[in-house]
């Protein structure tokens, strides 16, 4: 199973093709999972249940998507090495569906899980 990216109550053919991943199951809940409890983060730790994403939360979201970033560019920590390629390039991706998705309507709501 994956974590994936969608839109609730999508209206036209675009906003019903309107998908991304996100992660696969197994990295997301050891490393995204990890990352947001180990440093108290809310919606990174909500996508592995699954949770709907306002338009007005999206800079919340890219909040915490930019804390991760930052922190596997560091690269400090080795238990991250393996999948950060992986991870970075999905945020990257994660970032640019945010911005997509926020340009279709105000009242798009994203579901993420």
């Amino acid at each position: 199973m994956s974590v994936m990216g969608w839109i609730e109550s999508a209206v036209c053919p675009f906003e019903k093709n309107f998908m991304f991943p996100v992660a696969f199951e197994r990295v997301y809940k050891n490393y995204w999972y990890k990352f947001a409890e180990d440093n108290n983060l809310y919606w990174l730790k909500f996508f592995l249940y699954g949770i709907e994403v306002e338009r007005a939360n999206f800079d919340e979201v890219r909040t915490e998507l930019k804390l991760f970033k930052e922190f596997l560019l560091k690269g400090e920590e080795t238990y991250y090495l393996s999948e950060r390629k992986y991870i970075l390039s999905r945020i990257e991706l994660f970032f640019e569906k945010l911005d997509e998705a926020e340009k279709l309507r105000e009242d798009i709501v994203l579901y993420v899980g």
